[in-house]
């Protein structure tokens, strides 16, 4: 996949992190936002959603046009001058931009005068959406725009004229907001919350285009996948780096941080290393004891490259992270055991997953071969080979994991006493966990009392109903002893707190 597949879904999901921005913040419109608009009410609400929504609009209208327009130009200077359908491209990037620009120098006019009538409006919790709505999606189309100018630049690419149109239009409106936004700053916590939305979405973007280099697994050293990859990851360390290192630095008390940090971030590395982990130990496994796909040993370890990056990238974001977690924790001692406290119950979940993974294919494998197969073959015998090497792989890989991590923190749950016991993070995976297991049971179970009904009112009732049923046996086994065993340690938690 090359550049443009990597950043065909950023815009409407940048919209849609704008979107949910302005609802999150609606929500939590109370306290210290109603007393300030109170004393200083302003255009009021309606009118602010009026002029900011009506000027988004127009602005995205001009926008386009624009681009249309130095696409245009472009063409002409630097592709093919014999252009099929130019004039009708010319009339309609003349047309969006003499629409949408005065309407939106208009609207936007009339909310830049009430800023000066009440200055109370430049921490409107519209202005901001608004600002950093526009914001949010002209960096994403700003770094289409450059990975595309940078893929033509290194060769991997014909000329478009948007490769000069998309920077230079939507970094334009980029630049004008953010001078707008820097002037004004963010006064409230609802405003700075806003912000940190923004930056964290942006962050979280740029550091995922980031490791496209590191994960590349090109042939040849200057493929056209190399300088694609080489593309998206210097556009994306930009990103990361201003909206990471700049503008959310000093934000260590955020909550919008530590989601960053613990759900994404971290978890997302040690998903990465988890995964290529598994995937390097089957593919071994498979050779010594299961089925290869191939013959030789050169083409079934093909994939070495690319997981041994996977894995080092992982890791280090992984590991990064984590130490950034521990630098800011250390300003306040009880922040570090907090941060601990999560850190271990979510990889303790995610060695949990991996080990229910490979458990149910363990079950599941085991009681396809004991049970006889009533009806004629038509696989091979040795089928069960690689599905035993895969459960042997997410074992291994998971059961020391969630060992490591989930007894840790019951060491510190027996000497840490009640405090640890009744822990957010504690109780949020405990009651996660035994929920899922439960609701996991109740849906194998019916579905297995379905098919020995069905098959028993039917008169057909045999042997071959195990094989046909033997994933949801497993899955039965596997989601029945974990909720038996977490609801013992639910107990265990009750009678050891009041």
């Amino acid at each position: 996949m090359d550049g443009y597949g990597v950043f065909s879904g950023l815009v409407p999901i940048l919209v849609i992190g704008g979107i949910i921005a302005a609802i999150v913040a609606l929500a939590r419109r109370r306290g210290g936002a109603e007393e300030a608009e109170e004393e200083e009410p302003g255009i009021g609400t309606l009118k602010r959603l009026y002029f900011y929504g009506l000027s988004f609009v127009a602005l995205m209208v001009a926008a386009v046009g624009v681009t249309n327009m130095v696409d245009y130009v472009a063409e002409r200077l630097f592709g093919s001058k014999a252009l099929i359908g130019s004039e009708m491209q010319l009339a309609l990037a003349l047309s969006l931009t003499l629409v949408g620009t005065p309407v939106w120098l208009f609207f936007w006019s009339l909310a830049q005068r009430s800023t000066r009538l009440f200055p109370g409006e430049t921490r409107a919790l519209a202005r901001k959406v608004y600002l950093y709505l526009v914001l949010g999606v002209s960096a994403a189309v700003v770094a289409f725009g450059l990975v595309s100018l940078l893929r033509w630049l290194l060769g991997a690419g014909a000329f478009n004229g948007t490769h000069v149109a998309l920077p230079l239009a939507w970094g334009g409106v980029w630049a004008f907001h953010w001078r707008i936004e820097t002037l004004e700053g963010q006064r409230t916590e609802l405003t700075r919350s806003v912000r940190r939305l923004y930056a964290y979405i942006t962050s979280l973007y740029g550091l995922v285009m980031l490791t496209k280099l590191l994960t590349s697994t090109g042939v040849a050293l200057w493929s056209n996948a190399t300088r694609t990859a080489l593309s998206v990851a210097l556009v994306g360390g930009l990103l990361w780096w201003w909206h990471w290192h700049r503008i959310s630095r000093g934000d260590s008390e955020s909550v919008l941080r530590r989601v960053y940090l613990y759900l994404f971030a971290i978890l997302g590395g040690a998903l990465t290393t988890v995964v290529s982990l598994s995937i390097l130990l089957y593919n071994v496994l498979q050779w010594l004891i299961g089925e290869p796909d191939v013959a030789s040993a050169s083409a079934h370890f093909r994939f070495l490259p690319g997981v041994i990056a996977a894995l080092t990238t992982g890791a280090g974001v992984w590991r990064y992270h984590w130490a950034v977690v521990q630098q800011e924790s250390h300003v306040a001692p009880e922040g570090l055991l907090a941060a601990r406290r999560v850190y271990r119950y979510i990889m303790a979940a995610l060695g949990l997953a991996t080990l229910a993974t490979g458990l149910v294919f363990l079950f599941s494998t085991v009681l396809g071969v004991l049970v006889p197969e009533a009806r004629e073959k038509l696989v091979s015998t040795d089928w069960w080979r690689n599905p035993l090497t895969l459960a042997i792989t997410l074992i291994v890989v998971g059961a020391p994991l969630w060992r490591f991590y989930w007894f840790g923190v019951q060491q510190e749950a027996k000497t840490g006493g009640m405090e640890e016991r009744v822990a957010l993070s504690r109780r949020v995976f405990i009651y996660l966990v035994f929920s899922i297991a439960v609701l996991v049971t109740l849906g194998n179970m019916s579905a297995l009392l379905f098919m020995l009904l069905r098959d028993l009112l039917e008169g057909q009732l045999s042997a071959q109903v195990l094989q046909e049923t033997k994933w949801n046996i497993g899955t039965l086994l596997m989601a029945g002893t974990i909720s038996v065993y977490y609801w013992l340690v639910l107990q265990e938690d009750r009678r050891a707190t009041p």
